[in-house]
């Protein structure tokens, strides 16, 4: 049986200030479009376009972060069990300023492509690539990036930071 690491997770009230916004600004533009029609039909199409995205968007955020992200000895799995590397699959662990990163989160730079996919404000995967945070806490990231850390370190490979050139 795996051994639990770290767990990360978004608040409550993250996840509903940032679903109240998205939903909000999405239902303004819909009820701008339907409350003044103008004769501009592109403009129109536009407008209800991006409120219909914000609305999915935003449905899209609540259902993504029900879940949580779970490190173990056997590695990183999601809540529902989506399996993403083990700690002999990760190259690199990137938490520098220049990383193409989550706000808050930081990067795993896998030896083999991983399975595309998308968690709105907890994680995304897309080649090699694992970026892990955004809406989650800043501690929580820190910790579970750590502990990785940590886990390299003993695997004897060395930690480094993508410097800019």
């Amino acid at each position: 049986m795996a051994r639990e690491l770290a767990r990360l997770e978004v608040s409550q009230g993250r996840r509903i200030l940032g679903v109240g916004l998205q939903g909000v600004l999405g239902l303004l533009l819909l009820y701008i479009v339907a409350a003044q029609p103008s004769g501009n039909v592109a403009g129109s199409f536009i407008l209800a376009a991006i409120g219909i995205s914000l609305v999915w968007f935003a449905w899209r955020f609540w259902k993504s972060t029900e879940t949580t992200l779970v490190l173990t000895t056997d590695g990183l799995f999601d809540g529902n069990g989506r399996f993403f590397c083990t700690f002999k699959d990760i190259e690199k662990l990137d938490r520098g300023f220049f990383a193409f990163r989550p706000s808050g989160g930081f990067l795993i730079v896998t030896k083999e492509p991983v399975q595309r996919g998308w968690a709105p404000g907890l994680w995304w995967a897309f080649g090699r690539r694992i970026g892990v945070g955004g809406s989650t806490g800043r501690p929580a990231s820190k910790q579970m990036a750590d502990i990785i850390s940590v886990m390299l370190t003993e695997r004897g490979d060395e930690i480094r930071a993508q410097k800019p050139e």
